[in-house]
């Protein structure tokens, strides 16, 4: 008896709500509503969904006075004005009445006065998970991760009832409020970088001056930073540094008499906030934050190294390269005078044609006066790296710094080329203890990552297909052999691993799709973990959070 009596409770509860009328929830005052009509079911909710906006702002505008008083302008249009940025999301899930009558359609939307916190808790969270973010980025020196992430994080801060409330724990400073201290780390993320020219390289062909510009944060060279620089009557499109290096060409008229440069560095990133529909919204419809120390001048004197007219030095490293250097500098020199005719005997048929589709790429230009090499052999290939280059596109306000590994045969013949990891994250892999693996087998990872970096920018499908294999894969060089399955591959690696087995054919379709639709695409990679599993076996797993532009 008492196990049926708790569903006829429970039914007689949830009828009680059901039979709420609408003008029992209009007259309550438990409930927030918004009403509409139309001619429709879709035309009639949508006005409701905007009303239930006007009145919850009319409930929360007056934690916006602040807000207002910086940007001079009304707390009530303020309040509905961030409000509409929720509505493609939680408002979309409030209670729903509808009655239709007459060829009329009449809905009304209410939420609970106690469920308004509900509202906002997911934003709140992805506030402090952008905040998390730019903290670990600004740490690995990725600074234009960091200064996207703190921006984004204090733009949906602005856009939260409780700014002035919600705090964070950091490091060494403890818990802080986020609306002061936010705008207080991107300012000091500017203060901290250093931007200076090393060299200037002049081409009288192209009356072109390229400017190579050293970029460091805390004395250390950034992983990455966007930036856009003056020419004289208009801002260019944004650049992209690496490694700590970056460049700046000033064409004709532009670059005659250059004494200085006027950098500014990115960090609103409204073309990449398109991967959260809610941050794209805000960015939209709000007023963004402005950082002056954003900008740069910087002085450029007499005494910066000037190289007039000549292909780029390069240098090989201490270590004796057994002839390689002359064979990088013959296909550099090809780069820099857009003549392969003299190059081709030094590649493979595959060698070759990796290289067609770089130079393909985008417009490929080799920088700097002086390129230090290094090399490193690994199963009978030898790797000489890093040849930095730039790749722009012409239907595209982008920019790219890269470095560029060319990988020979046993033959001396260059056998593939792939973009490389920044100098951290290989560094990264190399100072793990011997117990992780032999320096081949860490060069054999570095290489791994290089291989697939680069496959999306050239379009390996191929090798992008063999990647998503069932078993386990043998890494051998810029090559992928498939072996014997390993059991418990996955759950080897870790509890917090995952293996998610995707629809292989659909995920190569979509991305032949890409290909054929983009002009490029750049990957990079926000951050990288390798694991080794115990024991003896060399299973290594790869936890990439990577970016791409295209």
């Amino acid at each position: 008896m008492h196990i049926g009596l708790i569903p006829m409770l429970l039914w007689g509860l949830v009828g009680g709500v059901n039979a709420q009328t609408i003008e029992e929830i209009k007259g309550s005052e438990a409930y927030i509503w918004g009403e509409g009509e139309g001619s429709n079911l879709k035309q009639a909710d949508r006005q409701a969904i905007n009303d239930l906006i006007s009145q919850i702002s009319i409930q929360v505008e007056s934690k916006f006075i602040n807000m207002v008083s910086e940007e001079d302008g009304d707390v009530s249009r303020y309040a509905k004005m961030v409000l509409n940025t929720y509505s493609n999301t939680t408002l979309n899930q409030a209670k729903r009445k509808v009655i239709e009558k007459g060829g009329k359609v009449t809905v009304l939307r209410y939420i609970a006065k106690t469920d308004l916190d509900q509202l906002f808790s997911d934003r709140k969270r992805k506030i402090l998970d952008y905040t998390q973010s730019a903290l670990h980025a600004e740490k690995e020196l990725r600074i234009a991760d960091a200064l996207k992430y703190y921006t984004w994080a204090l733009v949906l801060l602005r856009s939260h009832p409780d700014h002035n409330s919600i705090a964070f724990e950091f490091p060494q400073q403890g818990k802080r409020l986020l609306l002061t201290t936010l705008p207080d780390r991107i300012n000091r993320v500017f203060s901290r970088l250093r931007i200076s020219v090393v060299e200037i390289t002049e081409r009288s062909d192209q009356q072109k001056k390229t400017v190579l510009l050293d970029i460091s944060y805390r004395d250390q060279p950034v992983q990455n930073l966007d930036y856009i620089y003056w020419v004289g009557d208009t801002w260019t499109g944004l650049m992209s540094a690496k490694d700590g290096l970056g460049v700046a060409e000033f064409f004709a008229e532009a670059g005659r008499s250059l004494d200085k440069l006027r950098v500014r560095v990115e960090y609103m990133y409204e073309n990449k906030s398109k991967v959260d529909l809610e941050l794209k919204k805000v960015l939209e419809d709000t007023d963004t934050p402005f950082f002056a120390q954003a900008d740069f001048e910087i002085s450029i004197g007499p005494d910066v190294p000037t190289h007039t007219d000549a292909a780029p030095v390069v240098k090989a490293s201490d270590r004796p390269a057994e002839g390689y250097e002359d064979i990088v500098r013959a296909v550099v020199q090809g780069i820099t005078r857009n003549d392969f005719s003299g190059i081709r005997s030094r590649f493979t048929q595959d060698g070759y044609e990796m290289f067609q589709r770089l130079i393909r790429y985008g417009k490929a230009a080799v920088i700097g006066g002086r390129i230090n090499l290094q090399t490193a052999e690994v199963n009978n290939e030898v790797m000489v790296r890093s040849v930095p280059m730039t790749f722009s596109f012409p239907n595209n306000d982008r920019t790219f710094v890269e470095k560029v590994v060319f990988i020979f045969n046993k033959d001396r013949k260059i056998n593939a080329l792939s973009f490389a990891l920044s100098d951290k994250a290989i560094q990264d892999i190399l100072d793990k203890g011997d117990r992780f693996g032999t320096l081949e087998q860490k060069v054999q990872l570095i290489q791994f990552m290089e291989s697939y970096k680069t496959a999306y920018g050239l379009e390996r499908i191929d090798y992008i297909e063999s990647i998503f294999a069932d078993n386990a894969l043998i890494i051998v060089g810029h090559v992928l052999k498939e072996a014997e399955p390993i059991d418990g591959m996955y759950q080897v690696l870790g509890d917090r691993v995952r293996y998610v087995r995707l629809a292989k054919k659909e995920y190569i379709a979509n991305l032949k799709w890409v290909f054929g639709r983009n002009e490029f695409v750049n990957i990079h990679f926000e951050e990288n973990t390798v694991k080794k599993v115990g024991g003896e076996d060399k299973v290594y797993g790869i936890q990439i959070a990577q970016d791409y532009y295209s």
